[in-house]
């Protein structure tokens, strides 16, 4: 500890100590599928983060391998929503990461979600096509719907999903959700 009027001299270090309560996830176990040399597939369960965000920096996917199974470097190659469960795919190396970042960007890889919704889900494949505008200050995104050529000022990111249903009880279905693009929570705005 030192006064405010302390004149800090060359070579000397300054240290802030921070102590952080993360926020509680419900899954504590991230099962792994297939582990090679170069690649891990695991199961994310919903409520943990991939990699360390906001207020999450332990309580994560990456977090939880390299502390229970010493698996580290890691680079996801894809990311889920946070309360989003599913396969993840994560590089063991800066190298397989850049390889799966190109096979995605030239669109070899493809993702898929179903989905559990109230209702008798269409039978047809539903393509919604929105734009789907994401707030990161107030951490949440909307999805509007419009027309360019009629003048009206759509905000966001043009975002295209295919749905499918894949069965219905009549009071719940059972739906396939492909998105065409990538945008953050794009398949949850439009539910």
């Amino acid at each position: 500890m030192v006064p405010v009027s302390y004149i800090v001299k060359s070579s000397q270090k300054i240290s802030h100590f921070l102590h952080r309560h993360e926020p509680p996830v419900m899954a504590w176990d991230v099962p792994i599928l297939d582990k090679e040399d170069d690649v891990v597939t695991v199961w994310k369960p919903a409520t943990v983060p991939v990699h360390p965000c906001g207020q999450y920096r332990k309580n994560t996917v990456v977090g939880v391998l390299q502390a229970e199974y010493g698996l580290a470097p890691l680079f996801p190659v894809h990311r889920l929503d946070r309360l989003v469960s599913g396969l993840l795919i994560l590089a063991r190396n800066a190298t397989k990461a850049d390889l799966f970042r190109q096979e995605i960007e030239a669109g070899k890889v493809q993702k898929q979600y179903v989905a559990k919704v109230v209702g008798e889900f269409p039978e047809d494949e539903q393509i919604v096509d929105v734009n789907v505008n994401y707030n990161a200050r107030e951490g949440r995104s909307t999805a509007e719907v419009g027309n360019s050529c009629d003048g009206s000022s759509i905000k966001g990111k043009t975002a295209c999903t295919k749905f499918t249903r894949i069965s219905t009880d009549g009071i719940h279905s059972i739906v396939s959700c492909k998105p065409i693009t990538g945008r953050t929570h794009q398949v949850r705005n439009l539910f």
